[in-house]
């Protein structure tokens, strides 16, 4: 392999990481007392991941890469062979703990989220996507937002949301979907910390 085809899979590998929402050393080299998941490369974790879900959530966890980091941990689980019990144990712990989080996550979530992320979150210039994504929330949804942002912030915002008119419920959902990733990123990045799921006994295969 190449430098650069290496860099490409290294890179791929720590996106799919991220994505599914564990952590883990460049490689897989033991490292005296840590964890076993601290000790299992981002790429191994995250095709252990997939191989371990219901296929619906691998295919919803595989449409959040990009082509790189989608051939990445293909080729990765091409090449799994069998998986040591300990080491499945322990990536799915590390995934139910973290991962599960952001796979979960949607906007109505943002009920349980503290005020201060939603303020951290929001941006003036994107006044437009968050009003047509409250425009089809439900109020409780509506009335945490407005409620967790700066009074003047919030009174622009409601302003914009009541001039809104007519709109279509799919473009409502697109705004809330995105506004949803915004926060998963933010998650991704140690900024912030997503509401832990229920449910989870019902992921795996």
């Amino acid at each position: 392999m190449t430098t650069s085809s290496a860099t490409t899979g290294r890179d791929g590998g720590e996106r799919a990481g991220a994505v599914v929402g564990v952590q883990g050393s460049p490689d897989s080299s033991p490292r005296g007392n840590e964890p076993v998941a601290a000790q299992i490369a981002p790429l191994r974790k995250a095709a252990i991941v997939l191989v371990s879900l219901e296929q619906s959530l691998a295919s919803q966890l595989l449409a959040q890469l990009d082509r790189s980091s989608v051939e990445a941990v293909t080729w990765e689980i091409a090449r799994l062979d069998r998986i040591d019990p300990v080491e499945q144990a322990a990536v799915l712990e590390e995934f139910l703990g973290l991962g599960l989080r952001r796979l979960c996550f949607v906007f109505e979530d943002l009920l349980r989220l503290p005020d201060q992320d939603i303020r951290g979150a929001y941006h003036d210039e994107d006044i437009a996507t968050w009003a047509l994504a409250l425009a089809g929330a439900a109020p409780p949804v509506r009335a945490k937002v407005l409620r967790a942002l700066d009074a003047a912030v919030a009174a622009a915002l409601r302003r914009f949301l009541e001039g809104l008119g007519p709109f279509r419920l799919s473009d409502a959902e697109v705004a809330q979907a995105e506004i949803a990733e915004r926060f998963r990123r933010l998650h991704d990045r140690g900024s912030i910390s997503l509401p832990d799921p229920s449910g989870r006994e019902e992921v795996l295969v």
